[in-house]
């Protein structure tokens, strides 16, 4: 039973089988694990989560049948049975749920592509506007939801996921603050500036333990700050949030905590014969397209907007494509390709936009099948083994510079110093060959 009020029950059904919106299904009608339950019931988060992503409905009576099965053994208690039997008939009351509207979906990515075109023409010059696919599943706002780190960050009137404008704006900011940190000497003084005008900062951001001062050094930071006038400053930049411009689709995720005693403290060693215990948690699929949107409120003198507005649209870009957004970045998810996802060609000729559910084709060329595979993963030198040979090996050398350009990450292109540790690990090692005959060919030279 979920609990609620008797004139909501009568409402929405006893386990609000009436919801269509997934936001609402999944804040305000999950199943409790305790309340309501003679014993603990372990499975409610899992079947919560079930019940607003693709598949859930198939899943949940899946689950309902294992149940009914496991209940009928010959050597099952009865009491056991009989709680077999009240999860089964529990699942398939959860499997029952309103489908949304597709027709409201697609009303819904309209709007969001819409507001982007309506921004380009009623602040023109003071906005920029653009698309990126997920390459990867997406996890946003996991520690915010009911269920333990289960949660994610869906829209309450259409419920369909999106990137509130406050985490844009953070994965946009902590790309500025590393490449300021990692700028050279003579180009820090000017980045460093153009960023905290951008971002804005407070007097702790410039003290001596403040982000700024951290990325640049106190008195750096202090000095952009008197070029801009104040000692406490807003940004210039507006973060709008980011909404899917086609079709998401939600599917379940799950990690698996092999060693749950240990990780309690009970034991003092991990070892294989625990029972993991699976954590389950929805996540947007790879496939569907975001907007990200910038609006510059104001414009500092000794800036102009489109100066503003290339470099908070940069830090967008390269935080998007090299680190990623939301949780787990550093697993592989969160990452985007910008851009729309190319219209996919059926068997019979027709062409339709692929979303989640149906993923672009396979780029045709092997650049192309390269950028896919390499593209926001070599800003880390581990992968330099295996990707390195395989660039090293395209015959065409304008296929090679593209490739060049869209994998390997602009602040080391411009960073080309040969001490940079980043190239030193590009032309050293067992991959170190196809590094140097890399460079060669597109005449990239390390000072």
């Amino acid at each position: 039973m979920i609990p609620m009020s008797p004139d909501v029950q009568a409402l929405v059904g006893d386990y609000a089988e009436g919801v269509d919106n997934r936001s609402l299904l999944y804040e305000k009608f999950s199943l409790p694990k305790v309340w309501g339950h003679d014993r603990k019931f372990d499975d409610a988060g899992r079947w919560s989560v079930l019940r607003i992503v693709a598949r859930g409905e198939e899943l949940l009576q899946q689950n309902a049948k294992d149940r009914e099965r496991r209940a009928s053994g010959r050597k099952v208690r009865p009491d056991n049975a009989k709680r077999m039997h009240q999860e089964a008939q529990v699942a398939r009351k959860l499997a029952v749920v309103a489908r949304p509207d597709r027709e409201l979906v697609r009303v819904a990515n309209e709007n969001a592509q819409r507001l982007l075109d309506s921004l380009k023409r009623s602040h023109d010059g003071r906005v920029v506007t653009f698309e990126a696919t997920l390459g990867g599943r997406l996890l946003v706002n996991m520690a915010g939801g009911v269920i333990e780190n289960a949660g994610i960050c869906l829209d309450r009137c259409f419920g369909l996921p999106f990137l509130p404008g406050s985490a844009v704006k953070g994965i946009a900011r902590s790309q500025a603050l590393w490449e300021v940190k990692n700028a050279p000497t003579a180009d820090t003084p000017n980045l460093l500036t153009l960023a905290m005008a951008v971002f804005g900062y407070g007097k702790t951001d410039i003290a001596q333990n403040g982000d700024w001062a951290w990325a640049a050094g106190q008195k750096e930071a202090h000095d952009a700050a008197a070029f801009l006038g104040a000692a406490e400053f807003k940004g210039c930049a507006c973060f709008l949030p980011a909404y899917p411009t086609t079709p998401p689709t939600l599917v379940v995720d799950m990690v698996n905590q092999h060693y749950p005693a240990y990780y309690r403290g009970i034991r003092k060693q991990a070892i294989d014969d625990e029972n993991p215990i699976p954590n389950y948690f929805p996540a947007v699929e790879a496939g569907s397209a975001f907007g990200f949107v910038v609006l510059i409120n104001r414009v500092p003198e000794g800036f102009t907007p489109q100066e503003l507005l290339d470099a908070a649209r940069g830090w967008i870009e390269r935080a998007i494509t090299q680190k990623g957004a939301g949780a787990k970045t550093a697993a592989g998810y969160g990452w985007f390709e910008l851009g729309h996802p190319p219209p996919a060609v059926t068997p019979d000729g027709a062409v339709s936009t692929p979303t989640a559910a149906t993923p672009a084709t396979v780029p045709f060329s092997p650049a192309d099948a390269l950028i896919a595979k390499w593209g926001g993963k070599l800003h880390i030198t581990t992968n330099f083994a295996v990707a390195l040979p395989e660039i090293a090996a395209l015959t065409d050398d304008s296929d090679l510079k593209r490739l060049f350009e869209a994998v390997i990450p602009e602040n080391q292109r411009r960073h080309n110093r040969r001490k940079n540790p980043y190239w030193q690990s590009f032309i050293s090692g067992r991959h170190g060959e196809s590094g140097k005959k890399i460079l060669a060919r597109l005449g990239f030279q390390l000072t």
